[in-house]
This record gives C-alpha cells, sequence and structure tokens, in this order.
C-alpha cells in the first residue's frame, strides 16, 4: 500500500513537472516568436522609412525650382563682363577713320568753292530743277506703294474685305457682359523631370526641417493618391496630393494638400509638430510652389477638428472660392478654431493654402494647418517676426 502510494505521488509529481515545463516551452516559443515578430516589424519600419526617405531626396533633386532660378543668375553674370570690352574697341576706332574721311573729300576737290559755298549753294540747289525732282519723285512712289498692295490682296480674296468691314461688332451696351477664357500661363522650367516622372505633378511643398515633396492631382478624385506613390506604385504612404476639386487655372482663392499621418515620420508624418507653440513660431513660413508660381506661405490658424458631419467638432475644410463676405466668415472660422493666437492679418484678396493631415483625437478627425500667401509688399522676415509674436489662446 505504502509503495502504491508513493508511485501515485510520483506521477502526480512527474505530470506537474511535464506539465510545468511545457508551459514554459509554451512561453518561451510565443515570446520568441513575437520577439522575431517585433524585430522583423521594426526592421521593415525602418526600411519602409529609409525608403520613403529616399524616394523623398531623389524627388528633391528632379525638382529644378528656387534654387536653379538663383543659378541662372549667377552665371549670367560673367556674360556681361566681355560685352563692354567689345562695344569699346569697335566705338574707338570708327571714329577716327570717319573723322579722317571729311579732311581727305576736301583735298580731293580741287577748287575751295565747295567750302566757302556750303551755306550758300544749298538754297540754289533747292531751286535748282534735279533736286525737287528726286524729291518729289520718292514721296509719290510711297503714297504708290501701298495703293496697289491692296489691290493684289483684294484680287485673290475678292468680297471677302468688304464682308469683313460689313460684319464688325457692335459696341456692347451697360447690361451685356463679355467673358473671356483663362490663358495656361507657361509651366516653369524647374518641374521638367517632374512631370516627366509624373504629368500629375502639380506643386512641390517645402517646410523647413519638416519635409520637401512633390504634390500631385488627379482631378476629381481624392482616393487613388491615399494609396499610391509618386511614381503610381502601390504604397501605404501614399502621396501628397492636392484636392481633387481644386483648380490652378484660373487658380481658387484656396487650396488644399492632403498626407498621410505616417507614424514613421514621413509625408505628413511631422506635421503635428505645429501643435507645438515653440515649433509654430519658428518654421511659421513655408513655401509652395505650382507649375505656374512660386510662393511663400505664413501660417495664421493650426488645429484639429472632425470630418464627421453631426460632430460637435465638425469643421467643412473643403470650401474654394469666396466673395469678400463668405472669405472673411471663413478665415474667422479658422481663426476661431485656432489653438493658437497668430497676430497675422487676413484680407480679401489673399490666397489660403491649409495642409490637412490624419488626428487620432477625433472621429475622423484631421489636423489642419491654415496658411495665408506672403504679399508682394512683405518680406519673410516680416510675416516670420508677427508669427513670432503668437501666443497659447
Amino acid at each position: 500500500m505504502k509503495k502504491s502510494r508513493r508511485q501515485q505521488a510520483n506521477r502526480k509529481r512527474g505530470r506537474a513537472r511535464r506539465q510545468r515545463r511545457a508551459a514554459l516551452t509554451a512561453f518561451c516559443v510565443v515570446l520568441a516568436l513575437a520577439i522575431l515578430g517585433l524585430s522583423a516589424y521594426v526592421g521593415w519600419w525602418y526600411i519602409n522609412r529609409s525608403r520613403v526617405q529616399g524616394d523623398a531626396r531623389r524627388y528633391a533633386d528632379l525638382y529644378e525650382g528656387r534654387d536653379n532660378a538663383l543659378a541662372v543668375t549667377v552665371t549670367a553674370i560673367p556674360t556681361a563682363e566681355p560685352t563692354p570690352e567689345l562695344t569699346a574697341i569697335p566705338t574707338a576706332e570708327p571714329t577716327p577713320e570717319l573723322t579722317a574721311i571729311p579732311t581727305a573729300v576736301p583735298t580731293a576737290a580741287p577748287t575751295p568753292e565747295p567750302t566757302a559755298v556750303p551755306t550758300a549753294e544749298p538754297t540754289v540747289v533747292v531751286t535748282e530743277a534735279p533736286i525737287p525732282v528726286a524729291t518729289e519723285v520718292p514721296t509719290p512712289e510711297p503714297t504708290e506703294a501701298p495703293t496697289p498692295a491692296p489691290t493684289p490682296t483684294e484680287a485673290p480674296f475678292g468680297a471677302d474685305m468688304p464682308l469683313v468691314e460689313d460684319e464688325l461688332i457692335p459696341t456692347p451696351g451697360a447690361d451685356t457682359r463679355i467673358y473671356a477664357l483663362p490663358t495656361v500661363p507657361p509651366v516653369q522650367p524647374g518641374f521638367s523631370k517632374l512631370l516627366a516622372l509624373n504629368p500629375e505633378t502639380v506643386g512641390f511643398l517645402e517646410i523647413d526641417g519638416v519635409l520637401s515633396l512633390p504634390v500631385v492631382q488627379r482631378e476629381n478624385d481624392n482616393e487613388f493618391y491615399l494609396s499610391h506613390s509618386f511614381e503610381g506604385a502601390e504604397a501605404q504612404e501614399g502621396t501628397l496630393f492636392m484636392d481633387g476639386l481644386n483648380r490652378l487655372v484660373p487658380e481658387d482663392d484656396c487650396l488644399l494638400v492632403y498626407g498621410h499621418n505616417m507614424k514613421n515620420r514621413t509625408m505628413f508624418g511631422k506635421l503635428d509638430l505645429f501643435e507645438d507653440l515653440a515649433y509654430l513660431r519658428q518654421h511659421s513660413v513655408i513655401h509652395f510652389d505650382t507649375l505656374y508660381e512660386n510662393r511663400s506661405y505664413v501660417a495664421f490658424a493650426a488645429f484639429t477638428a472632425s470630418m464627421e458631419p453631426g460632430n460637435r467638432r465638425y469643421f467643412d475644410v473643403r470650401q474654394f472660392i469666396f466673395d469678400d463676405v463668405e472669405f472673411d466668415k471663413f478665415v474667422l472660422k479658422l481663426q476661431s478654431r485656432s489653438m493658437f493666437k497668430i497676430p497675422v492679418d487676413v484680407r480679401y484678396g489673399d490666397r489660403l493654402l491649409l495642409l490637412v493631415t490624419c488626428d487620432y483625437t477625433n472621429t475622423e478627425g484631421r489636423f489642419i494647418l491654415a496658411l495665408r500667401q506672403v504679399r508682394d509688399d512683405e518680406t519673410e522676415a516680416g510675416v516670420w517676426a508677427q508669427a513670432m509674436q503668437a501666443s497659447i489662446k
């Protein structure tokens, strides 16, 4: 009996040891798999970030914008130096030659009469018959030259000439409106390489310390570039893209640029840095160059909102064209929602730029950085000094 009890106890202890070993083995396997999975994710995270950053550097090298314009002006300076040297040589030499010719002419003339009579002879020459005849002949010739010119034009066209004169457009009345079609300006040459890589390129966005990336647009489509790279390949980081309803010709009053809030800090992954007052003060001026014009912008509002209608934090960000009253209302809404008070004035006629990315503190949340263009009579340093006075509300 004692032996059988001892055996049963040993079996129980053995089963308990095996169960503990199995549990420990399972735990070790799960832990190893978790470490491997985490290592794979971290490795993929860094590799993916390096890929995106490498592409960004490559695209920045392809964009020949403001720096290229400066290089052109620098190279144009030495070309101006040889020109004065060349002009100085001919101007010095012909003058003595011309002065030598008149001195030789009087020596060739044996009689001193032309030198003494030049003042009296012009009157005699005018009265003589040959010279007035010469003056009379050219005068009728130019008058006769234009008159035969229309005759050959009338021959091929025939009755077209009077018809054109009869079909003159009458002067419109006071209540008549005449609309002109917008003329597309020439594309800046700095975009040629980016356009060759992606014809849907519309601009290039530069934020110091944050990003330097091209911006694309697919008309009436805000979905494609959420999941496709600048070169059209499927990519979770997508591409910076302008709203599909925006127009550059004629340009809308407000342009919207979207980008993913990537955790690896690519695309608009660093845009939330502008939620920090100190950072916003230092980086309040950004550059957004379009195909047709280079512009600088200064921030005047930054806030988070919801894109879900009915939410108390809902904000309708997709507004593009305004009259003066609508513009003032829209700017007031942006400034009232801003987490900072930024003493940068905005008035009707200013071009607006909104940078929009995801925010995870609201339902269908978005972080919105609102900027207005730096005017022609302003400097970047001047508006930056204004933005430096920003404060928390």
